[in-house]
């Protein structure tokens, strides 16, 4: 068939194998695997005749180069390819000769990042004996690829819709068939438990301990790709996100003590990050774990250290001098931000639909592409750990203390490049923060961090959604769109705490709105809601701090101020409940360091 096919490819496994993480680094190589392979679908995509529409990089663009490491060596990140593949070509027999060149493409690449482990890891004792048949038939499977094409015929919206439509077809027919190679008696992965480990049973401890392989840990051969794929060094421990802006203070109030903590981990040879270009492993270039006494005894275990004891005095001498000058231990709890664009489908509806849609979808892509450099730039300047950021997309871990500044700034960049674009609906960005206590599993922060985004999208998209898991129990949760500023009203809440307000004086007050009768109860008193709002003012108009006027209430939500109609009773008890929820949140982000506006210099 002759004239010109829009060809579509898919590359997977994603949210599934991106998820599957214990460590940060098994996450960040993760998400860096998939758009490296994605890059190479993308170069091969593009050396055909045709018009390469998502990613808008032609066969000799430099982002196309390969990338094994988090930055070139010139030191610039490389641009994240996302893993869908987007190209017009000439002909039917050039889409399926450019479909399967890319798929040639991707599993020689990824075969060839595969064996690079296999032989490092061979080398260090890592491997167990006889398990060549079982890595490369793991190593064949991973791989999902798929891809669809179909005449563009004059009409290139419908085109689109109908090789998306043949693609998500495609993707429901995997097969899945038996292991055919396996170890009798092995345990499973540690990650997923699907794949059978290839990891011996006795360990080498320098070897296991350099990849933060627990003693219990099992790694089959794609999670060791995932945990060995970069170099140790490279990977910001979650505990130094957590930390990072405890330590930028303390940098300030404590330089001596933790000048000299520093030496005195360069001595016991404690895990160092080499990443120059986050300013979150300059502040601290070790395992923050250190940092926090309840973390002694895992840290010094794991470094295999034989008399702990001596250890646990080592941090007695150098950790707690510097947590007494820098007034007590750092916040505990860490933020994950997980960032969509809004509406982006209709968008490329409307581009498809409209005159040279084939020029104007590119000419969108070259402007979303702008988003995900500036994006990573924004996570860092404000202290955090970027893992992610593609197209619309973005995934990253911050400290408590900027991880709301940050959500704001990168709406705000998503909405600047999103102006520029040729569309009448302009996409927007949804933000969820999920925070947890930082012991918990790198899994629970993922689910909070995906969880609070839908609850974003939910709540009428263009919003913030934070989803706050306290470790003694239960959640609290607040969404509103950034039109109603939702930053500046959480920082004013948590000034509230300062100035007017006490936990206690929240709690008294939610217990009095338990109290009153539910707003659906057929016998409720005329009145009701303005009784409520009246013993409100009297709850809040005593507190040690100085208590809140009607005016102050009416400020932070908590009563109606100017509306020409009384709010109901069932309005009354829902603004209340949500208020009280809100302040809640916002001093529990107050006490991990959300209190004050942090300049751009203060987070660089």
């Amino acid at each position: 068939m002759t004239g010109e096919h829009l060809l579509s490819i898919a590359i997977g496994p994603v949210q599934e194998f991106i998820a599957q993480a214990r460590r940060t680094r098994d996450l960040w190589y993760g998400s860096h695997l998939l758009s490296e392979l994605s890059r190479t679908a993308a170069q091969a995509a593009s050396s055909g005749r045709g018009t390469p529409i998502f990613p808008p990089f032609e066969s000799n663009h430099p982002e196309l180069r390969p990338c094994d490491g988090p930055v070139r060596p010139a030191g610039e990140r490389p641009a994240a390819v996302a893993n869908r593949i987007l190209a017009v070509v000439e002909s039917e027999q050039d889409a399926r000769q450019l479909a399967a060149a890319a798929r040639a493409a991707v599993d020689c690449r990824w075969r060839a990042i595969a064996e690079k482990v296999r032989t490092r890891m061979a080398r260090a004792g890592v491997l167990a004996e006889g398990i060549d048949d079982v890595w490369n038939e793991q190593i064949e499977d991973f791989i999902e690829f798929y891809a669809a094409w179909t005449p563009v015929g004059g009409d290139y919206g419908k085109a689109r819709r109908k090789v998306e439509s043949a693609l998500a077809s495609r993707k429901a027919l995997r097969d899945f068939g038996p292991w055919q190679h396996d170890r009798a008696g092995a345990p499973k992965s540690s990650l997923d438990g699907a794949r059978v480990s290839v990891l011996r049973e006795k360990r080498n401890t320098k070897a296991y301990r350099r990849l933060r392989i627990g003693r219990g840990e099992q790694l089959d051969a794609v999670g060791l790709c995932k945990r060995a794929g970069g170099s140790p060094e490279q990977f910001v421990p979650l505990p130094n996100v957590t930390a990072a802006a405890w330590l930028r203070g303390a940098s300030e109030t404590a330089p001596k003590e933790l000048s000299d903590l520093r030496q005195a981990c360069e001595e016991i040879e404690l895990g160092r990050i080499h990443r120059k270009d986050l300013p979150v492993a300059e502040l601290f270039p070790f395992d923050a774990s250190i940092l926090y006494p309840s973390r002694w005894s895992a840290l010094f275990e794991e470094m295999g250290a034989e008399n702990g004891q001596d250890l646990v005095k080592w941090g007695e001498d150098h950790v707690r001098p510097l947590l007494r000058s820098a007034g007590g231990e750092p916040p505990s709890y860490v933020a994950c931000l997980v960032a969509d664009g809004d509406h982006m489908g209709a968008a490329l509806d409307e581009l498809a639909g409209g005159k040279e849609p084939v020029a104007a979808s590119r000419k969108f892509s070259e402007r979303l592409l702008t988003f995900p450099a500036e994006a990573s730039q924004i996570v860092s300047g404000h202290i955090g750990a970027p893992v992610y950021a593609g197209g619309d997309d973005v995934l990253a871990f911050l400290p408590v203390a900027t991880a709301l500044d940050c959500a704001k700034d990168l709406a705000e960049a998503f909405g600047r490049a999103m102006e520029q674009t040729d569309v009448e609906t302009k996409p927007t960005l949804s933000v969820g923060i999920g925070i947890a206590h930082v012991v918990e599993s790198m899994g629970l922060l993922l689910e909070l961090g995906r969880e609070a985004e839908r609850k974003a999208k939910d709540s009428g998209r263009d919003a913030l959604a934070i989803v706050f898991d306290k470790r003694s129990g239960g959640r609290r949760t607040w969404s509103c769109q950034w039109s109603d500023s939702p930053v500046d009203r959480l920082r004013r809440d948590a000034g509230l705490f300062e100035s007017k307000l006490s936990s206690g004086k929240v709690y008294e007050a939610g217990a009095l709105l338990r109290r009153f009768p539910s707003s659906g109860d057929p016998a409720l008193p005329c009145g009701a809601a303005e009784a409520l709002v009246a013993y409100m003012k009297q709850v809040f108009a005593h507190s040690d701090r100085g208590g809140m006027t009607a005016g102050d209430m009416a400020e932070a939500g908590l009563i109606p101020v100017g509306t020409l109609r009384p709010p109901s009773y069932r309005e009354t008890c829902e603004r209340l409940g949500s208020g009280l929820e809100r302040l809640l949140l916002a001093r529990d982000l107050r006490s991990n360091g959300f209190d004050r506006r942090l300049s751009r210099a203060e987070t660089a």
